[in-house]
């Protein structure tokens, strides 16, 4: 299941090639595309009236979000996570959070400023439906300012997931912003503590850019050791949109990892 990020039909270079030997899912979160609106329910303190408002949505908005999903589709379990991007912090906090029937993780080109740093330049963008948006933060140091339909391999999506996607930003869907970044680690963070295989030893697999800053670097070591079972691979040339730059990368981790555990467990121990 395909959690985030980007619009669902921003995967169509993924999707029909997973699909060719398990099942895929992938969804867009409220406020984006063709899902509902995001509205947050608020309990009035002095009454007993419930009031429905629109606001931007936290992290753990999203993972209720997907909570939701997996809980009331009629589709059963296991399931293997996929996220892109910020889908990878949702990723990360929903498995901390929902351990049960969630047996791997691929993780692609997580790649964002740690808790402690300052929020970049607000500024207006086109895409947003809010003012002073900020966008999130790369390693890097870059912002992430542009999206798939600027980069150079935009084109090699089927024409009507290229038409879609333009869709889906004229209706100024909600954006990740910094803010949402930070609270995703903050909330990560109260959950693991910072211990070592906080996943335990889900099958997970890490694919980074070549990306050279010792930040980032750094960052895609210590998400090797969230699980006893993790792997590493590298798009080697790839952007940050490594969904659309080397799908082919993806799609083969996918499929190791899928037949990594559907092989049955050895549970026997040695003497």
């Amino acid at each position: 299941m395909i959690v985030g990020a980007a619009f669902s039909f921003d995967w169509g270079l993924v999707q029909p090639e997973v699909a060719k030997f398990t099942r895929v899912c992938t969804f867009d979160p409220s406020g984006t595309a063709w899902s509902d609106p995001f509205r947050v329910t608020t309990s009035a303190i002095s009454s007993k009236s419930t009031s429905v408002k629109d606001s931007s949505p936290t992290c753990d908005d999203r993972v209720d979000e997907i909570h939701r999903l997996i809980t009331m589709t009629p589709i059963n379990g296991p399931y293997v996570l996929v996220g892109f991007s910020v889908g990878a912090l949702w990723e990360r906090l929903y498995t901390a959070r929902y351990p049960d029937n969630i047996v791997g993780m691929v993780v692609v080109d997580h790649a964002f400023e740690p808790i402690g740093n300052a929020a970049p330049t607000h500024s207006s963008n086109p895409g947003s439906s809010h003012s002073g948006y900020s966008p999130p933060v790369l390693i890097s140091k870059a912002p992430i300012a542009i999206g798939f339909e600027d980069n150079s391999n935009f084109t090699r999506l089927p024409e009507r997931d290229q038409e879609l996607h333009s869709w889906a930003l004229s209706r100024h869907p909600i954006r990740v912003d910094h803010e949402m970044i930070v609270d995703c680690l903050s909330r990560i963070k109260n959950i693991t503590r910072g211990q070592a295989y906080s996943l335990g030893n889900i099958d997970m697999a890490v694919i980074s850019t070549a990306n050279e800053d010792p930040a980032y670097v750094q960052l895609q070591a210590k998400l090797l050791d969230l699980s006893r079972n993790s792997k590493h691979i590298i798009a080697w040339n790839s952007t940050h949109m490594v969904p659309i730059d080397e799908p082919a990368v993806i799609v083969g981790t996918i499929h190791e990892l899928v037949e990594r555990v559907r092989r049955p467990r050895d549970t026997s121990s040695t003497p």
